[in-house]
């Protein structure tokens, strides 16, 4: 009775188990797919202040209502009507509880980590980095006369005896810089590194507006960064390093590189990779469906937004200038709130995003009469896990356009998504989690095709 009464006495003495100290970096990860990382700390005036990264979307934000206890933490993302509450658990040694978002609620730890745990691994990137270059870059500048703007790039030579076949590297869409950093990924850094090993010279710049480059990126359509790469070819012609000079294009790159070639005959030969075949309408329409696809929307639903899509997207391309073509599509989710296939005030939110210079121009775009028009070597690239540019639909069409032209290769790389890096699935939440940037298989192809045409 004594044995049992003293150790009563010393479970009530002992400290409550405290939480740790939240103060510093912590990860998780939100319905185990998506990787969240969270830095706590506290203001000079004495508040909590919170960022949370989620790699996978490349987006960061600044958390709001953060309320820290011994034994609590929580806070909001207003912005996306999101939000996270949890205990401490001192078993598992994390924070416990749930992220709850549109209505629904999935668990979600967060475990403490260091600072560089968002810092992803990167093998191409890194063996660059530690290895002697084996060629020269610099870094060089060039004016855009139709837009008066001056463009700044890196310009790398192969080592020995020019002139070396010479390209100039076009940037998908987005405020894409020279290494076209994605998800932490630098995929022309690692293209412009392969490709000057292989005794090609390679300029890669700055989108307009972005990193060093002059110009105005917002409200700039692919026929304005056409004219950018233009410009590129035509500085890259003043180089006594460059010989025969080509355009590789990436995704709306590979839109735009044909369309350089077709009206610049002194472009000697044309990569397109993940670039587009069919009308911009017709590919955004597919794109989404696969996105919401991979994100697990049921077979009903999908074929609800598919509908939706079909219609606004249609809406937005029939008409030759924006605002005339703002006002249809408004008619078109009208008459789609109607019907309920929208919810009741849902049409601005769902046009927004399309409403731009950029999108209005891409949707319009046909790729098919540009490419029938090209006399010059083409190779067309995709990959068979692409779920941005669908390979089936887009080589077909690719093959159909250029099928007059006896120096075109159309070749899908098998197991490459829309970057080609070697997929599990193809889903964009996978080009963060993936440490391959770019397949070497991919580069090969590219550099031996580049080679082999200009000799």
């Amino acid at each position: 009775m004594k044995s049992t009464l003293i150790a009563l006495l010393m479970a009530l003495a002992a400290p409550l188990a405290q939480a740790e100290d939240a103060t510093g970096h912590w990860k998780g990860r939100i319905a185990n797919s998506l990787d969240v990382f969270l830095e706590f700390g506290k203001a000079p005036q004495g508040q909590w202040e919170g960022t949370i990264t989620v790699p996978q979307q490349g987006a960061k934000f600044k958390v709001d209502q953060l309320a820290v206890s011994e034994e609590e933490i929580a806070f909001r993302l207003v912005s996306l009507s999101a939000g996270f509450t949890a205990r401490w658990s001192a078993a598992d040694k994390a924070w416990v509880g749930a992220w709850s978002q549109g209505g629904q609620s999935v668990p979600l730890s967060l475990e403490r980590a260091d600072a560089t745990a968002s810092k992803p691994k990167r093998p191409q990137e890194e063996a660059i980095a530690a290895r002697a270059a084996g060629y020269t870059s610099s870094e060089v500048t060039f004016t855009n006369p139709r837009g008066g703007h001056t463009l700044s790039g890196t310009l790398s030579v192969p080592q020995g005896k020019g002139p070396f076949p010479a390209v100039v590297l076009v940037h998908g869409s987005g405020p894409n810089d020279r290494d076209q950093k994605i998800f932490e990924h630098k995929s022309f850094l690692v293209l412009a590194d392969h490709l000057t090993r292989q005794g090609i010279a390679v300029l890669r710049y700055d989108k307009r507006g972005v990193g060093k480059s002059g110009g105005v990126y917002k409200g700039a359509t692919s026929m304005d960064f056409a004219d950018d790469a233009e410009a590129a070819a035509a500085f890259l012609r003043t180089r006594p390093e460059a010989g025969r000079i080509g355009i590789v294009g990436h995704s709306e790159g590979g839109l735009i590189a044909p369309m350089v070639a077709a009206r610049d005959p002194k472009v000697a030969f044309v990569v397109m990779l993940a670039g587009p075949g069919v009308r911009g309408e017709l590919l955004m329409v597919e794109q989404m469906a696969n996105a919401a696809r991979a994100n697990g929307m049921p077979v009903a639903m999908l074929a609800r937004e598919r509908e939706v899509n079909r219609a606004l997207l249609a809406a937005l391309a029939s008409e030759a200038q924006l605002e005339q073509a703002g006002d249809k599509a408004r008619q078109a989710l009208a008459a789609l709130e109607a019907r309920g296939m929208l919810p009741a005030g849902g049409a601005q939110a769902r046009l927004q995003p399309f409403a731009t210079p950029w999108f209005h121009a891409f949707l319009r775009h046909e790729p098919g009469p540009v490419l029938q028009s090209l006399r010059q070597p083409v190779l067309a690239l995709n990959g068979e896990r692409d779920l941005q540019v669908p390979s089936g639909m887009d080589l077909t069409a690719i093959r159909t356009a250029l099928k007059d032209n006896p120096r075109a290769v159309v070749k899908e790389m098998p197991g490459l998504n829309h970057l080609f890096q070697t997929a599990p699935t193809g889903a964009g939440s996978e080009y963060y989690t993936i440490e391959e940037t770019f397949a070497p298989a991919a580069l090969e192809t590219v550099s031996s095709w580049i080679l082999a045409t200009v000799q």
